[in-house]
């Protein structure tokens, strides 16, 4: 009889362990019937060390915590699974069912990227997601790519203010002093310091510090304050320039294969989409307070800031939106519609705050 118990119990052991290891790689619905678990590969433009790759990653675990593991997704750094500049080819071929990254990379394929990316002197951040969200920009942005023909839906996915406009060895605040500087630049902005007399160069962003530190450039952006003081420009510049005129916001977003998206059940879609929104407000209201660290931080090292000349800036936005404008008209189509919305929507946006923000006035 013992040893008949003792079996049993044995038995009964095994029972409850296999069981046990069973309920983790299933889940039930409200009736207790078995739901599939659907994992996902990620791909991003990013390397690991800086806040931007953060953004997936906050995403993906926010799916799998709220999904109670019913919706994994591993998120891959650049060159972990394809390269930075592969990502959306990737998806849109089923190699990886998501990938992260900049719109604007994207400005030989589809020549209004950038307008989803950061536009010089235009979108400001809440004035940016409130056009993506509410004001049309997201159908738009969605109608460029299926125009282009990829197979991707998109859902914006991380939002950050302006960035630094210039890490240098001297003070820019007119034109005159940056005429023959040798800049690091991309996209739209570098077309229009070109034609103000700037030479602008597109060094990597891995090559930035080594190009300030041996003189191969004079002056350099990349990104928020929060993430230039990971890179370092603060140790081999002694000037920090703003404002962010090149890109007074910048957003990001996750292309997801539209094959794999059509799979997913709905509520799996309605919860990519709403960790995404939640991961975006974070990414802005994260970065925007790691930044004003960061310019304090830069001060305490001897950093001195300059601010651009207004009449400088409004030139400059002059500039950017005739080269806009003439695009539009050489484009036509989804450029045009795009372009026509955005400066719309800018217009009402500035217009509404300056009837219902108060002035700010006294600081301290």
């Amino acid at each position: 009889m013992k040893k008949a118990f003792k079996l049993a119990a044995t038995v009964g052991l095994a029972l409850a362990l296999i069981t046990g290891c069973s309920a983790t790689n299933t889940t039930t619905n409200s009736e207790g019937a078995p739901q599939q678990k659907v994992k996902w590969q990620l791909a991003t433009s990013w390397p690991d060390s800086i806040m931007i790759q953060d953004m997936p990653v906050q995403w993906a675990e926010m799916v799998k915590e709220i999904s109670n593991g019913r919706f994994e997704i591993d998120v891959h750094p650049a060159g972990s699974l394809v390269g930075a500049a592969e990502v959306l080819d990737a998806t849109t071929a089923g190699t990886v069912e998501a990938y992260h990254t900049f719109s604007g990379y994207w400005i030989g394929k589809m020549a209004g990227s950038p307008f989803f990316s950061s536009v010089p002197m235009t979108m400001e951040p809440f004035m940016y997601m409130t056009w993506i969200y509410e004001g049309g920009g997201l159908e738009l942005w969605q109608k460029m790519y299926d125009e282009a023909g990829y197979n991707v839906k998109i859902i914006p996915l991380g939002i950050q203010h302006p960035e630094t406009l210039a890490w240098s060895n001297k003070p820019l605040p007119t034109l005159n002093d940056w005429a023959g500087l040798k800049y690091r630049g991309v996209g739209w902005w570098a077309e229009i310091l070109r034609d103000n007399n700037v030479n602008v160069t597109s060094v990597p962003g891995a090559e930035i510090y080594p190009s300030l530190e041996r003189g191969v450039i004079d002056a350099a952006e990349f990104s928020s304050p929060y993430n230039d003081k990971g890179l370092g420009f603060y140790e081999v510049t002694s000037y920090f320039t703003g404002p962010g005129m090149h890109q007074p916001s910048t957003l990001f977003y996750i292309g997801i294969n539209k094959d794999a998206w059509n799979a997913l059940p709905a509520d799996l879609q309605k919860l990519a989409e709403v960790a995404a929104k939640a991961t975006t407000l974070w990414s802005w209201t994260h970065d925007f307070d790691q930044s004003m660290k960061a310019l304090d931080f830069f001060g305490e090292k001897g950093i001195e800031r300059v601010v651009v000349d207004e009449s400088v800036q409004l030139k400059l936005q002059a500039d950017t939106w005739a080269l806009l404008d003439q695009r539009s008209k050489e484009e036509g189509g989804v450029f045009a519609e795009i372009w026509e919305s955005m400066k719309n929507y800018r217009a009402d946006f500035i217009e509404y705050e300056d009837i219902m923000v108060p002035v700010r006035g006294a600081t301290k």
